[in-house]
């Protein structure tokens, strides 16, 4: 599936916020294969609650939840005391709604449908940073 068989997540957790199942099963894998510890959360409830009893190493996150955005989502992160300094990467289809701009607070911007290995090439930078 990836073109560099260097890059790696070993040791790194990586949180996936997607309530799409096909997107959330598809961006596990590829981090899987990466050999990070995946956690996923459908939603934005979900994902405040995951990061209360576990910081990530990287957050990945759809823009568009069904009880929020991920703008909202990273507001609340960086007012945590543990989510100061979590790199995060948005995802979104809907690039007219949440264009680069607006989501100027996270790490790194992708529009659906993504380029696998940009995307792991990204989350493996932001990850170990």
């Amino acid at each position: 599936m990836l073109t560099s068989e260097r890059l790696t997540l070993a040791g790194r957790t990586v949180l996936v916020i997607e309530d799409h199942k096909d997107s959330r099963d598809l961006l596990t894998t590829i981090l899987s294969s990466l050999n990070a510890h995946v956690l996923t959360a459908r939603s934005v409830a979900e994902a405040e609650r995951e990061v209360r009893f576990c910081r990530p190493h990287l957050i990945v996150c759809d823009m568009k939840l069904p009880d929020g955005t991920g703008i909202e989502f990273l507001k609340w992160l960086r007012a945590q005391p543990r989510g100061a300094r979590i790199p995060s990467i948005a995802i979104t289809a809907w690039g007219d709604h949440f264009p680069p701009e607006a989501a100027s607070d996270f790490d790194a911007y992708m529009r659906k449908p993504l380029e696998f290995d940009r995307f792991a090439a990204v989350a493996v930078a932001l990850a170990y940073r």
